[in-house]
């Protein structure tokens, strides 16, 4: 399958690909092009060593998202806000294979794989992950208790957020294109799928060079 486009091409089509043994190549024409790797002047290399059976792939782990009766995928994150900006901060709470981790108060909190360790969870604070690790990432949004930090688990355990007081809305977001209104009778639960999604990379490809390059990570700006 041939995405054309940014990351968020990638990501809303990733939404609507229910063979996820299909492999992919994205093309970047957007602006970043962190995950669609492949340069508009580059793709015909790309084509031909696929004919000549040269093809590298790269697996990214992605979640499996469960609300009420309803079941997501999420390739970057899953996060929880606030349904208004006139509420001043949202309660929430987080278990692990049913075990209390802890209440997060303030914006709300992002729960996100390695792949999406350099999206948002990045801007509120949280570390990179590389790749081809199999975490979670959970990152506090503006959080009140500024003890309250980022913290990485297990990816082989399921995790449930919650809403902790009646009185509040709140909204789940999964990878910015899916939007569900959760009350505090919702359970989010979250886990990772046993499927990989299968993503055509550059021959001699460097995950460091990426992120040097893309990012600017480790390089002086000035």
């Amino acid at each position: 399958m041939v995405v054309i486009g940014g990351d968020g091409t990638l990501l809303r089509s990733f939404k609507n690909i229910k063979n996820k043994e299909i492999k992919i190549i994205a093309i970047n024409s957007g602006t970043l092009g962190y995950l669609t790797e492949i340069r508009k002047d580059k793709y015909k290399g790309i084509f031909e060593n696929i004919l000549k059976g040269k093809i590298n792939i790269e697996e990214r782990h992605f979640l499996t998202i469960g609300i009420g009766k309803k079941t997501y995928n999420a390739l970057n994150e899953v996060f929880l806000t606030k349904d208004s900006i006139k509420r001043n901060i949202i309660s929430s709470e987080i278990y692990v294979n049913d075990k209390f981790l802890g209440k997060f108060k303030g914006d709300g909190v992002i729960i996100a794989t390695p792949t999406g360790s350099t999206a948002y969870s990045l801007s509120a604070g949280g570390p990179i992950i590389t790749p081809e690790l199999k975490l979670f990432l959970i990152t506090p949004i503006a959080p009140h208790n500024l003890n309250t930090r980022p913290i990485i688990l297990s990816g082989d355990v399921k995790i449930v957020l919650t809403i902790s007081k009646p009185s509040e809305v709140g909204f789940i977001n999964i990878d910015g294109n899916t939007h569900h209104k959760i009350k505090v009778e919702d359970k989010v639960e979250i886990c990772y799928s046993t499927e990989t999604l299968k993503i055509v990379i550059p021959e001699a490809r460097n995950y460091y060079d990426v992120l040097r390059e893309k990012l600017k990570w480790g390089e002086n700006l000035c």
